[in-house]
């Protein structure tokens, strides 16, 4: 996958978290550049939740991260709406 279908793939999860949960617009922006392009779900005491395209290991993927440090790799077959709603689960899991 090359940095335009990256932008693309960032982009359409974007639309589908503020499509599924307005309320989120003000919480969601899109991470470009260095160290990694992706979405971040800012949450309170300067927490989030990423999905980003990353490293772990030797292998690189794209991933959600989450607070308590985890690295969740994508499931064979998720569609953009299924990458948003793990997105908001997460972010609700872990809002105050």
């Amino acid at each position: 996958m090359d940095a335009t279908n990256h932008t693309m793939l960032v982009n359409r999860v974007l639309s589908s978290i503020k499509q599924q949960r307005p309320d989120l617009s003000e919480h969601v922006s899109h991470m470009s550049g260095s160290p990694a392009v992706g979405v971040k779900l800012e949450l309170s005491r300067d927490r989030s939740i990423m999905f980003a395209w990353v490293r772990d290991k030797s292998v690189v993927q794209w991933m959600i991260a989450t607070p308590d440090q985890t690295l969740t790799p994508l499931r064979s077959g998720e569609t953009v709406d299924d990458i948003a709603s793990r997105l908001i689960e997460a972010f609700d899991r872990f809002a105050d």
